[in-house]
């Protein structure tokens, strides 16, 4: 997904941009690798401000939602997913950063010296006269999505004996699974 802006485009007042993304560009986007087992059940509408901060900084503010459906992770059942999506995020621009050490060689032996700062953790490095968002909102969407899906919160999930979905009724299965560290006792006879 592209989303190209020129610097130039963002006045005093900021830049209010409205796209919608289509289910299209959200299946590419869920498709992820490893894919994330959400599929889009509707378009979204992508609002982004941007404000400069100075000729090269731009503070880029962005909000959408996400409905998708997915596979239930514990009874294999249909799951809807409403994931509202806000991010702020910093564009600096690459020739604006400071130099910075070169990090040393890790030797293997203790902690490694990092070259980030919680500080840059919401920072975009960009090069050039225009912004491209796109890999930006690919990253926020995919980083408000839930690991996995639930159908709901109190889904019992699937007996791992007969493989019944114990939210639609409760089996006869024993389902009691003994700790192997007392196995051996189980075949002692006592008179």
């Amino acid at each position: 997904m592209e989303l190209l802006v020129r610097l130039d485009e963002i006045k005093e007042g900021g830049l209010d941009l409205r796209r919608e993304l289509s289910r299209d560009d959200l299946a590419s986007i869920l498709d992820a690798e490893p894919p994330t087992g959400f599929r889009p059940t509707a378009p979204s509408a992508l609002h982004v401000h941007l404000d400069k901060v100075n000729e090269r900084d731009v503070v880029v503010r962005g909000e959408l939602a996400i409905e998708a459906d997915a596979d239930c992770r514990r009874c294999l059942g249909p799951a809807h997913l409403h994931a509202p999506v806000r991010f702020t995020l910093d564009f600096v621009n690459r020739e604006a950063l400071p130099a910075r050490p070169q990090p040393e060689e890790d030797s293997g032996e203790g902690e490694i010296a990092g070259t980030f700062s919680p500080d840059e953790a919401d920072q975009v490095v960009y090069s050039g006269r225009q912004l491209d968002l796109g890999p930006a909102v690919r990253e926020q969407i995919l980083l408000a999505l839930p690991m996995d899906a639930l159908c709901r919160e109190e889904c019992k999930g699937l007996c791992q004996i007969c493989g019944g979905n114990l939210n639609e009724k409760a089996c006869a299965c024993d389902r009691h699974i003994p700790d192997p560290r007392w196995a051996g006792l189980a075949n002692i006879k006592l008179k």
